[in-house]
């Protein structure tokens, strides 16, 4: 679940006009966007610095994808300290309506990342896993907020809610720059640059 929840700054960070003239998801070879944060738990403290680049296209199942590279360093302060760094890729396919992602390239099935276009209080499920041991992830699309981060302050940025059992994410999204702030209950990431060529 970690790994999912450090890869959606690539994975809703796309698209390409699928909004009018509003593009939240930047598509392009050579954007990259830069984060840090922390976490906090009773058994640990952690600074985190992501890095996320669209660094070419391939295809899965005869389909177009942008392939992205995403490195995670994570310095542990308490109780012990250390320092790990996770990269990994993982591969985005636009359609006309959803953002699908592949975490390797021999993914039969994608994952729907988001369906779009954003508007108020849509809500849509994601069924993951057999019959046996289905869960169930709602995406519902908040509000539209202005949000300040280190990078920039953006307008009516949309936030939205990721929902499984009790636990909750948001994503706040920026036009023209994707995924601007992250947050869940002891976790915050926040961009701090961004190259959208």
């Amino acid at each position: 679940m970690k790994r999912l929840l450090l890869l959606i700054p690539v994975i809703v960070i796309i698209g390409c006009g699928l909004f009018g003239s509003k593009d939240y998801f930047p598509l392009k070879v050579d954007n990259e966007w830069k984060y840090e944060g922390h976490s906090y738990t009773a058994a640990d403290s952690t600074t985190i610095k992501a890095e996320t680049k669209i660094t070419g296209e391939d295809l899965i199942n005869s389909k177009d994808v942008f392939v992205t590279v995403n490195k995670t360093t994570e310095y542990k302060y308490y109780p012990t300290a250390e320092t790990t760094v996770t990269i990994d890729t993982s591969y985005i396919k636009e359609t006309k309506d959803t953002i699908l992602i592949y975490n390797t390239k021999t993914d039969s099935m994608p994952m729907i990342l988001t369906i779009l276009p954003f508007e108020l209080d849509k809500t849509w499920s994601v069924v993951h896993g057999d019959t046996i041991s289905a869960d169930t992830t709602v995406y519902t699309v908040k509000a539209q907020e202005d949000v300040t981060v280190p990078a920039d302050t953006y307008k009516k940025c949309w936030k939205l809610e990721i929902k499984y059992g009790t636990m909750a994410q948001y994503f706040w999204f920026a036009d023209g720059v994707g995924i601007v702030k992250q947050s869940w209950t002891g976790y915050l990431l926040e961009l701090t640059e961004a190259t959208i060529k």
